[in-house]
């Protein structure tokens, strides 16, 4: 049996707040792929450091290029310039400033500033950027409830997490597991796992509870240990009270 002081210290968990505005940040697509049908984001430190989890050091990345810049493939100098840029973008965004200039020719009875009757007048318009919203999955799909999607997303990352530990980093194929579930799920090959219907949203979470408890992780920590919130205590510990059940 496996001697539990080898198992490796847990990170420090990035709190679901700051998780859902780094997500916000890079629009639910990884900022270097595009890719939009990533089952869990991963947050990388830039500096390298896991300890140091202010906002402006966590990027949030798809697995494969999460492996890339592991790998040095993506280096840290373009890491960082991503960041910066989203940070530049989102800011932005926020408040966006336009100018317009209205020419008038015409006769003016009353002119206070001109001459030959000619006023340039300049106004500065600020309006505040507003983005339309777009679920891209039906109604009545897991996808289209956030949160027993992103409860979805955290129990496939907590799988992937323990088989990591078992097979190691370099050895892990992220999209294997989601492929596996779509597969079991009769998902549709354009579709995701988050196209299952609402009703099989307790099935699938237990399916993929069963698999996390199956890995050899799970059984070294032994079943005293709880390897996964439920579904009431992920949303507690999410947004608390807040939560209000779809009727459908």
């Amino acid at each position: 049996m496996t001697d539990t002081n080898d198992i490796p210290k847990k990170r420090k968990s990035i709190p679901a707040k700051t998780k859902a505005k780094l997500q916000k940040e890079i629009k639910s697509e990884c900022p270097f792929c595009g890719n939009e049908d990533v089952g869990h984001f991963q947050v990388h430190h830039i500096d390298e450091n896991p300890s140091n989890d202010v906002f402006s050091n966590l990027l949030l990345i798809c697995p494969i290029c999460h492996s890339k810049i592991t790998k040095g493939d993506i280096n840290s100098e373009v890491v960082l310039q991503k960041k910066i840029s989203l940070s530049q973008e989102n800011t932005t965004n926020q408040n966006h400033t336009t100018t317009k200039v209205n020419n008038f020719n015409a006769p003016i009875n009353n002119a206070v500033v001109g001459d030959n009757n000619a006023v340039n007048i300049n106004t500065t318009v600020v309006k505040k950027a507003t983005k339309k919203v777009v679920n891209k999955y039906p109604e009545g799909s897991i996808g289209s409830d956030i949160h027993k999607k992103n409860y979805i997303s955290y129990l496939i990352t907590r799988y992937n997490e323990y088989k990591e530990w078992e097979v190691g980093k370099e050895n892990m194929s992220y999209g294997f597991f989601g492929s596996k579930l779509k597969e079991r799920f009769k998902v549709g090959k354009d579709s995701s796992i988050y196209h299952v219907p609402l009703e099989r949203f307790e099935e699938l979470a237990d399916y993929i509870k069963s698999r996390v408890d199956k890995t050899v992780l799970a059984k070294t920590k032994g079943k005293e240990h709880k390897n996964y919130s439920s579904f009431s205590e992920y949303i507690e510990q999410t947004i608390g009270d807040n939560y209000t059940q779809n009727s459908s």
